[in-house]
């Protein structure tokens, strides 16, 4: 930031060391705030890393199904089964080709669910913006969609849990499903549950 001054107008010397001062301030806590959010990202991917791989690896090497921690929190190793389908959201936030693939990829997830029976899965929402003091016009909303040329937005899609169900229904009664198509994972998990809060 450039401060401009009057050169009739010569502030105090310690008025503008603490507008410095703040700025300085604002300057290191963006930076201390930039260095927390790298070191919780990277605490994030060492949790995984060792719930999804480390620790499933070495019960599994020793025959271990759960044990229980000092702290009375039990840990178990969970399977996990997960897709995705590109959500609305993330596709008006794309870009260029990237949000024409996504496009894509989403109807054809939608396509594939409706020629598998499980097109009840796919939920359609509106949402309409109404102005101040437009409550009767709110109130009047199914009668005026279509004449009154309202504004809004449509979403669809799937929940991810519902999804996610499916998904490993199908595979557990050996049926197919796209694993490309729905960028399926499968692994296991190691989960921590209970506890008596002894620290």
């Amino acid at each position: 930031m450039t401060i401009d001054l009057l050169e009739d107008v010569a502030p105090a010397s310690n008025t503008l060391g603490a507008v410095t001062a703040l700025g300085q301030r604002m300057f290191d806590l963006e930076e201390e705030i930039k260095q927390l959010e790298e070191k919780l990202k990277q605490k994030k991917q060492n949790l995984n890393t060792l719930a999804e791989q480390e620790l499933p690896d070495l019960m599994q090497e020793l025959n271990v199904r759960d044990f229980t921690l000092n702290n009375g929190y039990n840990c178990t190793i969970q399977e996990i089964t997960s897709g995705s389908i590109p959500s609305t959201s993330a596709i008006q936030k794309a870009k260029g080709e990237k949000r024409s693939e996504l496009e894509t990829r989403q109807q054809q997830c939608f396509d594939w669910l409706r020629a598998n029976n499980a097109g009840d899965l796919i939920k359609n929402g509106v949402e309409v913006q109404f102005g101040r003091d437009e409550d009767k016009a709110c109130n009047d909303f199914t009668k005026s969609l279509r004449d009154g040329n309202r504004l809004y937005k449509r979403s669809v899609g799937v929940h991810y849990a519902t999804l996610n169900n499916l998904i490993k229904e199908r595979l557990s009664d050996n049926k197919k499903v796209p694993h490309d198509l729905f960028k399926i994972y499968t692994g296991r998990k190691a989960k921590l549950t209970g506890g008596n809060n002894v620290k």
